[in-house]
Order: structure tokens, then C-alpha cells, then sequence
């Protein structure tokens, strides 16, 4: 009990943390964390969802009862950097692969912002109705193609929770084949569903089933049509027997640099290997970073970005 105890409150510290620090917010830190706070009692309290004002007037919609959402809320772009990456890099021609899109903000940037073409991916059933409606409040459906299922190294199905919000996770623990609890979802692969062409952008967030995913997608991560990724590593592999660090050295054998962007300053920049959190990797950094440098502005919070 003593050490869950602990573990809640060391999650609470950095999550107030991350807020404070927010690149829109960092001026005003402790007013940030107050709003942080209002936002987390009163969507608690709020009987339906909540239509949340996204960048260039999109907008998300977000079950204040669902686990995580409360981050779209308050301070918004919650991954800011790495959020902004995405519709800094793509351009309307592009093929982005929101893989983990939950309930479709990197959807949303990618083909609101951007206007490039998304597949996005998302297991969960009752999650996926609300990246359906985001897609469809965006008119964003010409544009989207939506996939209830997830990604692993072979098609089949597995089971998934339930009820965790952005922590939705395979139940499958691969060391002894068990699976319990949640509900069956489908699974396919990445080199199936992109096999006639690749993203130029993917993103993916499978809280741990990575290797799983990159399993399945062997062909795609050689092609040089994909340029760059955003990668979760949290060290959540563990929960499948899985370190995460023969899969990000896979990675940079294809030409991959990890990197981090500064949203603000336009800045891409070199990190080390063993970085935590969400890595961006660019296949040839010197082509993203005149993308970046490129881009137009978008609008969020009456700043230009």
C-alpha cells in the first residue's frame, strides 16, 4: 500500500510538473497549475462530454469521465512539442499514421491543420467512437481513414483493457501467453496496411506493445518514404518481457536520429539514445528541419505557433 501510495504521488508531482512547464505556460506556472487542478475537479462533476477548442478553430471532443482526457483540456496541446511537430512537418500531399490515436488529436492536427491524409489506428471500441465523431465534427472524413483495430507483429486478435483511458493496453503478457480481463480486438500489421505506400510521418503510442508493432513492420521501417516518427518509450514494454532498448537501436540501424523539437523556436535538435519520454527520430534531420523551418503558423491559445 506504502509504495502505491508513493507511486500516486510521484505521478502527481510530475504531472503538476509538466504543467507548470508547459511552453505556454512556463510564465505563469503557478496559475497553471491552478487551472490544471479547477479542470481536474470540475470535469468530474460534468454529466456529458466536452467540446474542447482545438488550433485554426478544430475541435476535440472528450469524455471528462474518460482516463487522460482531462489533459485536452487543460493546458491542451499537452505534448506541445511533439504535438506541433506534426503539423509543422506534414504537408497536404503526405500520408501521416496516427498509430495509438485514442480519440484523434494527432488525427486532428495532422489532416485539420495540415491537410494531409491520416490512417489512424485505434483498438478500443468505445475510444474509437470518439475518434469517429472528432474526424466527423472536423469534416475530416475525406480525409481519414479510421482502423478499429491494433498493430502487432502478426494479423489474429488479442485482448485489450478496458476503461484506461490513454492507458489502454494489450493484456497479453507474451513471457507466459496469458491473457485475461478486457475485450477482444483485432489485430493487423503495419507492413499490411502500408504496403502500397508509406507515411512520410507516423506516430506511435502503445503503451508497451512497440516491439509488437515494429514486429510487424519490418518492411515499412526500411523505406525510405517514411522520414520521420514520434516513439514512445516509458519503459511500459516491461509488462510483455520487453526492454526497450534493442528495439530504438533497431531504429537508428535504419538511419534514424533520435531527436527533440522546441515548438516555439522552430529548433529540431539531437538528443541521446537512452532519452526517455516521446522521441522524434528523422530518418535525413537536415530535410525535417527545412520542413520545419517552412511551415506556416498555426493559431492556439492567440498565439501564432
Amino acid at each position: 500500500m506504502a509504495v502505491e501510495y508513493m507511486g500516486l504521488l510521484r505521478k502527481i508531482y510530475y504531472t503538476l510538473q509538466s504543467v507548470a512547464n508547459h511552453p505556454l505556460k512556463r510564465e505563469h506556472k503557478w496559475t497553471a497549475v491552478r487551472d490544471f487542478c479547477l479542470v481536474q475537479v470540475a470535469v468530474r462533476l460534468i454529466p456529458g462530454d466536452i467540446c474542447v477548442a482545438f488550433p485554426n478553430q478544430t475541435k476535440l471532443l472528450v469524455s471528462p469521465r474518460m482516463k487522460g482526457a482531462a489533459h485536452f483540456i487543460s493546458p491542451g496541446l499537452c505534448e506541445f512539442d511533439d504535438m506541433c511537430f506534426v503539423p509543422h512537418f506534414l504537408r497536404p500531399d503526405d500520408l501521416f499514421a496516427d498509430v495509438g490515436s485514442n480519440v484523434g488529436a494527432y488525427t486532428v492536427l495532422a489532416s485539420g491543420l495540415s491537410g494531409a491524409k491520416t490512417v489512424a489506428f485505434e483498438p478500443s471500441p468505445s475510444t474509437f467512437r470518439y475518434l469517429e465523431q472528432n474526424v466527423r465534427i472536423n469534416d475530416l472524413t475525406g480525409k481519414v481513414r479510421l482502423l478499429n483495430v491494433a498493430v502487432g507483429r502478426s494479423p489474429g486478435r488479442l485482448r485489450l483493457t478496458q476503461d484506461l483511458g490513454t492507458e489502454n493496453h494489450i493484456c497479453q503478457s507474451l513471457g507466459t501467453g496469458e491473457q485475461t480481463g478486457g475485450v477482444e480486438v483485432e489485430v493487423t500489421t503495419l507492413d499490411t496496411v502500408f504496403a502500397k505506400a508509406p507515411p512520410a510521418l507516423m506516430k506511435i503510442d502503445v503503451e508497451g506493445f512497440e516491439t509488437e508493432a515494429f514486429g510487424g513492420a519490418a518492411a515499412l521501417l526500411a523505406h525510405s518514404g517514411l522520414e520521420a516518427m514520434i516513439v514512445e518509450r516509458s519503459g511500459n514494454a516491461t509488462r510483455y518481457g520487453y526492454g526497450e532498448t534493442d528495439l530504438h537501436q533497431r531504429i537508428r540501424a535504419h538511419g534514424f536520429t533520435p531527436c527533440s523539437y522546441s515548438a516555439l523556436e522552430r529548433r529540431l535538435f539531437e538528443i541521446s539514445p537512452d532519452a526517455f519520454g516521446n522521441i522524434i527520430y528523422a530518418r535525413d534531420i537536415e530535410r525535417v528541419r527545412q520542413r520545419l523551418q517552412s511551415s506556416p503558423t498555426f493559431r492556439f491559445a492567440g498565439k501564432d505557433i
